[in-house]
């Protein structure tokens, strides 16, 4: 299969379009504060390159962590000193405020690795112009990257330290790879494609879910009627052959099966060394004088502490829901994987993570409602929210345009098929698993929607067709302008932007503490003002330069606020109880409201004269009951208050007077 070379216009076009995707990020990648799961990725990359110790956040492999936190190791950083609170117990959210907040200025060596995401954004949008371009022409490749440009999605998370973006990558350079070899069976484009599903196995313990796109790509490789050239086998053949020696071309489908089977072996026995590689072939995750003691968390049960031994934490992390033996499938499969040493423990027991994390009660938010077990609905009501109307128009009309025929799909039949299969499963597994925590998870399948909205460049042949297509991009290129750099936070106008974002959705597709700077400098401009903070995020608010005190938070910072009047600033998913339970409205139940008068009424009684210590041992009781009721129920009933400001669009503030907070605690 030939594949048109690129048009003069394409050297000024794509070099063009990658720099504005750069220039986006970057901008967006110094208007953010750090997110939730940036420190911790970062501090578990620094860990694996520092010290070759691998006992740190298991559940995400350590690849795209590395490369994030490479630039550092040419910075000068301190490191955590053996000692260190939690390093012996793995806790990576407890080390990561030591070394970040600590021992370093955070933001500096987050803007360093920040950056290397952002060269991986822009490899991701010039492989969906490679696909989309392969697939449905060159002016479908070109209006494809256009919308991955300007995409808030991929601009979102294209300049954050987290696995999205490098696994996204990794989903379609493997795609690419794979469908050259199934071109041409040569041993630079086996090695190329065992590279990219390799990589995508050392990012995400998702990568799985690509393999039954390969296996319907390699399908089609057979099936098809033009024959496979395959000069892997030339020295096998030549060994049979008299006269010269020609490329091998496998005409008859067995011997296309045959040899597609040996070479899928020969690339998993290669993902299996290079897995071995990156973990240092050394099946134990720790490495220094505590290797004997030291062992990885576990998702415990709140009535079950943390292991003591790397043997309570495989009992722990293998765990059912009940608290008995997982007996699935996956489960198992690890089990038999770990008592072989087949693979690194800590590759395996961050499957084991996984495996747990997705059956874990935790709680999910959609549309003001909470959950433990989600929604099934729960994705494609964030695709419809989250993905500017324009995308999707086009979408729908590259889909049309394929239909229809306008759109010559059949360039590449194989790799239309493994993008549509893929795209597919991924997108099932979503649904079905309920693992509702954010948007973001679905990342991965928005090259496919690109190359599929860039199909509908077919109908630009036509005035009306060109209007159109014209109309839509200039109309995502407003919506983008319009929320630059706040991309995070972006809603769609089918609910009215980002402003009203938090009433559908919450956690990290609106309100991931990616707002602290822009408090800071808020801040600054009211002097005097002493902030009373409840923020959800993984970093430390009391470094970002202004004075603030604890109203509840995802993770404690410093000294508890009084609640008299003074600034409120609330993040959304606080305010909505995410992972605050007395945040929430139905928490205050009848029963509840009765319990908390009660305490009140107990509270508000002076201590008797001569008191037991049991008397006032049950008065700290009630003070400290009574204490998480009253800021619970603060949180709950500002719901019902409009803000008087917003900073960026996850953080709500509230001017109070001593007025307004007793009306707001009244019971």
């Amino acid at each position: 299969m030939t594949t048109r070379k690129p048009g003069r216009a394409d050297y000024v076009f794509v070099p063009a379009c990658l720099i504005v995707a750069a220039a986006l990020a970057t901008v967006a990648l110094f208007g953010d504060s750090m997110t939730f799961d940036e420190a911790a990725h970062l501090t578990a990359g620094m860990s694996h390159l520092k010290g070759g110790d691998f006992r740190l956040l298991p559940e995400t492999p350590p690849l795209a962590q590395m490369w994030a936190a490479g630039p550092l190791l040419l910075m000068n950083t301190a490191w955590l000193p053996p000692d260190a609170p939690g390093w012996l117990q793995g806790d990576t959210w407890m080390l990561q405020r030591i070394w970040l907040f600590r021992l370093n200025d955070g933001e500096r060596l987050l803007s360093a690795a920040r950056g290397t995401i952002v060269v991986l954004l822009v490899a991701t949008c010039l492989c969906v112009f490679i696909v989309a371009r392969r697939l449905f022409g060159r002016a479908a490749g070109r209006l494809a990257l256009i919308l991955a440009t300007l995409c808030p999605t991929l601009l979102a998370h294209g300049h954050l330290v987290t696995m999205d973006i490098p696994a996204t990558l990794c989903f379609v350079l493997t795609l690419l790879a794979v469908n050259r070899l199934l071109q041409r069976m040569s041993w630079p484009r086996l090695v190329a494609a065992t590279a990219a599903l390799a990589a995508l196995a050392l990012v995400k313990l998702s990568w799985p879910l690509i393999l039954p796109a390969l296996a319907v790509m390699a399908f089609l490789a057979v099936v098809r009627a033009d024959p496979l050239e395959c000069p892997l086998l030339d020295p096998l053949v030549g060994l049979f052959r008299k006269g010269g020696t020609t490329h091998t071309r496998l005409v008859r489908r067995p011997h296309r099966a045959a040899a597609i089977v040996g070479v899928a072996v020969l690339g998993m026995v290669g993902v299996w060394a290079s897995i071995w590689t990156c973990y240092r072939w050394r099946y134990s995750p720790f490495q220094g004088p505590d290797q004997s003691t030291a062992v990885m968390q576990a998702l415990a049960r709140q009535d079950r502490p943390q292991p003591a031994t790397m043997a309570e934490a495989w009992e722990i992390i293998l765990e059912g829901r009940n608290g008995q033996p997982n007996r699935s499938r996956t489960a198992s499969l690890i089990r038999w994987a770990r008592d072989r040493r087949l693979l690194p423990e800590a590759y395996l027991y961050g499957a084991a993570w996984v495996l747990k994390l997705t059956d874990w009660w935790r709680p999910q938010y959609l549309a003001g409602e909470t959950s433990y077990a989600g929604w099934y609905s729960y994705f494609p009501i964030a695709f419809l929210l989250k993905t500017p109307i324009a995308t999707m128009l086009l979408f729908l009309g590259g889909l049309a345009a394929i239909v229809s025929g306008r759109a010559l799909w059949r360039r590449d039949a194989v790799l239309l098929a493994g993008l549509s299969a893929f795209s597919v499963v991924y997108v099932a597994v979503a649904i079905v698993s309920r693992f509702n925590i954010g948007h973001r998870h679905l990342v991965p399948i928005y090259p496919a929607v690109f190359v599929f909205a860039g199909a509908s460049a077919a109908w630009m042949r036509g005035r009306i067709g060109r209007g159109a297509v014209a109309a839509a991009v200039v109309w995502l290129a407003g919506a983008n302008a319009w929320f630059c750099p706040q991309y995070l936070s972006y809603f769609n106008e089918l609910i009215g932007g980002p402003s009203q974002g938090d009433r559908y959705l919450i956690d990290s597709n609106i309100d991931w503490g990616q707002d602290l700077k822009r408090l800071a400098a808020w801040a600054r401009r009211q002097p005097g003002a002493e902030i009373k903070l409840a923020y959800f995020g993984s970093a430390d608010p009391t470094c970002y330069g202004f004075p603030c005190r604890a109203l509840p938070s995802y993770l404690d910072f410093g000294e508890l606020a009084d609640l008299d009047a003074g600034t409120y600033v609330v993040s959304v998913s606080q305010l909505r109880g995410l992972y605050y339970m007395p945040a929430r409205r139905e928490f205050w139940t009848p029963a509840q409201l009765a319990e908390y008068r009660k305490l009140r009424e107990q509270i508000a009684r002076p201590a008797p004269e001569h008191e037991t210590a049991e008397a006032r041992q049950q008065r700290l009781d009630a003070a400290h009951w009574y204490d998480l009721f009253r800021r619970g129920r603060l949180l709950n009933q500002l719901r019902s208050r409009s803000p008087d400001e917003r900073i960026g669009y996850s953080l709500l503030v509230y001017r109070l007077t001593q007025a307004d907070v007793d009306a707001l605690l009244r019971p």
